[in-house]
């Protein structure tokens, strides 16, 4: 997820509602207005913005079904352009209290894309930051807004299906019409056609939080900017009689204003209201929902409550609305729930605004057959597979009929041509804070190349350098040299006690060639050189570890299907590495080191996981460097910690290591955690696999912990054979 200082003027604005799990229609012709010539009294109904506040717009819609109160007109801005934008297309009231009740708005809002379907090469730096930042030629930059709303687009495109093939705003069941705001004008753009998901993403693009929205030549942002309350449209479309609904946020009094958020809120918010009072003072029929003013734009953990809150509004005006229903002469249409989608047959993928990869390429990358018959769950599947790559910034698709049978699937892409700057954080009780400075450059010294820095400050000091050449776009083969400086201060334990210390400071280049583009199954092999240099040492006749520079070769392989980096709920992982070291390529040193690690997590249910992992590390020879030691709760590329519980950090560590642990994950409440697992191990000079000897340690551990948005936080409490009770605390991504 990106992040910027603009972070209070977001805050202050609207936020988005409704919830992916309600089917939908597939595109059908649709039934013309009701509308009679000889009919004196045509309805309009006005929604204004509000955020979370708008979901309580549905309890007045349900209200006027009941009332059997025709509308023959609606207009909307921000929150209220999607609830009536979905009105207006067919969903009735029932429907739209369905997706609000259900609705998840932190996946609305979040960023991350499928980790199934990222690089190999970004696999290795997956989920390690927090915020991401532009680089551009004046440096670094703040973004044009936390969020491009991948997510939120493909919500509007799902939801919007019915309407796909509609240009005209005036055929829906209902004519409808929303408000987004010019960026470079400030004036109010008014949309009666078009994409129906354009129109609504672009009247709810919140200014700093989401990227404004392009629609032509034009880029737009949050409707309520320009006109909070569109009730001069609804009579522009040919309205006689207008319902206002203002579920906006009021002024606060000079006492509640003590806070940086509160004081911008309030500054941004005058133009705002006194804009709608100006619309509201035009309509026939103005209603306000008083019990909203106690709540906050954001609230949307308040769905339910907010629709209560429209419901009790819509029963107090239900006589009225019966009243004015009583005036027109033609009914309401009695609506039917839209039914669930069914798959269309796909002749074609359309594909525009892609120059870094070609048709053929995204066509095999998304696996489409022409002739196939797809959903909308199905087309977002494949859309994922392509807004994975760090090159999309964002994928949009519209369902579009062809002249025969068939129908085409639109496909818009957005590149991401720009370099990143990104920030990670990181505190553990045992290495202390912890932050991650990344910087990642394309083409920067020919066409095909990526070069990617990162510095980490802290207990431990690192510095990489990648450079990966990849030739085209399209081709999972590239090559990958890297150097890095890593100083690490290591304590040596004989029996738990602490027998020696040094500091083990590593200078290395890696030469290697693998498939790093590929998001399967990951074959490198290559040549490394480092030059180690040990520092602060204490009972040096206790240090094992070599201190010799060497030459090693190697070869990996890494399966990654792992969900998530952070409580992952379902997916495996699988890393094997062999390196070599002899006197025959030069290295004055010999050994050879032989790792795997798995990592297993099956879904029981969607709050249940089954967990297990396990490790095996052999070295031979006597020389020995420290990066080939196996050493638990110490993070490694690319499986991360090697978490063994009831442990410190280099307490138990060996040339030669055998582990397995078997847990579970619940997930009571959404994104909080609680895991328990055991460890069973044997750590040894020399390699054996008898499991009748009578070394084996064990371990426990409980974790309570939550997935935040600036990133995991974790308690773990956990026991073993050497340490009766241990207790720790992480924040923030590993890195």
């Amino acid at each position: 997820m990106r992040y910027a200082n603009l972070l209070p003027l977001f805050v202050i604005l609207f936020f988005l509602a409704l919830s992916p799990k309600t089917a939908i229609a597939q595109p059908a012709i649709h039934v013309a207005p009701n509308i009679e010539e000889g009919d004196t009294l045509r309805v309009g109904l006005a929604l204004s913005g509000g955020g979370a506040k708008g979901i309580a717009h549905i309890g007045i819609l349900k209200a006027i079904e009941d009332a059997g109160l025709r509308i023959d007109y609606i207009t909307g801005t921000s929150m209220g352009s999607l609830v009536g934008g979905l009105y207006a297309i067919g969903y009735t009231s029932d429907q739209l209290i369905e997706l609000a009740k259900n609705n998840n708005f932190v996946d609305l809002f979040t960023e991350r894309v499928n980790r199934r379907h990222i690089s190999n090469y970004e696999k290795l730096f997956d989920g390690r930051t927090i915020a991401t930042f532009p680089i551009n030629e004046r440096g670094i930059n703040l973004p044009a807004g936390i969020i491009t709303g991948q997510n939120i687009y493909a919500y509007l495109t799902r939801h919007t299906w019915p309407a796909h093939h509609t240009e005209n705003f005036d055929d829906f069941l209902i004519p409808y019409a929303t408000i987004g705001t010019d960026i470079e004008t400030g004036d109010a753009k008014v949309f009666r056609s078009g994409y129906l998901a354009d129109a609504i993403r672009a009247s709810i693009s919140i200014p700093s939080a989401m990227y404004p929205h392009r629609i032509g030549d034009r880029y737009y942002v949050d409707g309520g900017l320009a006109r909070n309350l569109p009730v001069q449209d609804a009579f522009d479309m040919g309205a006689n009689f207008v319902i206002a609904v203002d579920v906006s946020t009021p002024l606060l009094p000079q006492e509640q204003l003590r806070s940086l958020t509160e004081i911008m809120n309030q500054a941004v918010l005058y133009r705002i209201n006194e804009r709608t009072d100006e619309q509201k003072a035009l309509a026939d029929l103005a209603i306000t929902i008083s019990r909203l003013d106690d709540y906050n734009m954001m609230d949307f953990d308040q769905a339910a409550l907010f629709i209560d809150f429209g419901l009790e509004k819509g029963a107090e005006y239900l006589d009225h609305f019966k009243e004015i229903a009583a005036l027109q002469s033609t009914p309401a249409v009695l609506r039917a729930e839209l039914p669930p989608p069914s798959p269309l047959p796909i002749n074609d993928v359309l594909i525009e605004g892609n120059t870094l990869f070609d048709d053929d390429f995204i066509i095999r990358l998304l696996d489409f057959e022409s002739g196939t018959s797809l959903s909308p769950e199905l087309i977002e599947e494949k859309i994922s597979r392509l807004h994975s790559s760090q090159y999309i910034q964002q994928v949009t698709y519209r369902i579009v009929p062809d002249d025969d049978y068939y129908y085409n699937l639109k496909i818009t892409v957005v590149e991401n041509k720009s370099n990143d700057f990104k920030v990670g954080l990181r505190y553990e009780t045992q290495t202390q804070a912890s932050i991650l400075a990344e910087a990642t450059f394309q083409d920067l010294l020919h066409t095909g190349s990526i070069n990617r820095f990162d510095l980490r400050l802290g207990d431990d000091i690192s510095f990489n350098s990648d450079y990966i050449y990849y030739g085209a776009l399209g081709s999972s083969l590239a090559a990958l040299t890297s150097f890095q400086f890593h100083s690490e201060k290591v304590d040596g334990f004989v029996d738990g006690d602490l027998t020696s210390s040094f500091t083990n400071r590593i200078i290395r280049g890696e030469m290697s060639v693998g498939n790093y583009f590929s998001n399967i199954n990951l074959f490198s092999v290559g040549v490394r050189k480092d030059f180690i240099y040990q520092a602060d040492r204490i009972n040096i006749e206790n240090i094992e570890p070599s201190s010799d520079d060497y030459l090693s070769f190697f070869a990996r392989y890494l399966l990654d299907k792992v969900n998530r980096n952070s409580y992952p709920t379902n997916g495996q992982k699988l890393f094997l590495e062999a390196h070599h070291s002899n006197s025959s390529i030069l290295s004055p040193i010999l050994f050879t080191s032989l790792r795997g690690y798995f990592e297993g997590h099956f879904a029981v249910t969607d709050e249940f996981t089954v967990r297990t992992t396990a490790y095996a590390g052999y070295s031979y020879g006597n020389d020995l460097p420290w990066s080939y030691w196996s050493v638990p709760n110490r993070y490694e590329r690319p499986y991360g910690s090697l978490h063994f519980g009831g442990f410190s950090r280099y307490e138990i560590s060996s040339r030669n290591m055998q582990i397995g642990s078997f847990g579970f994950q619940v997930e009571p409440i959404y994104h909080r955690f609680i895991g328990m697992d055991i460890f069973a191990g044997r750590f040894m000079d020399d390699w054996n696999i008898s499991l009748l000897r009578d070394d084996i340690e064990y371990g426990a551990s409980i974790t309570v912990g939550a997935l935040t948005i600036l990133g995991p936080v974790q308690a773990i409490f956990s026991t073993s054979t050497r340490n009766s009770f241990k207790a720790e605390l992480q924040l923030g991504y590993r890195f």
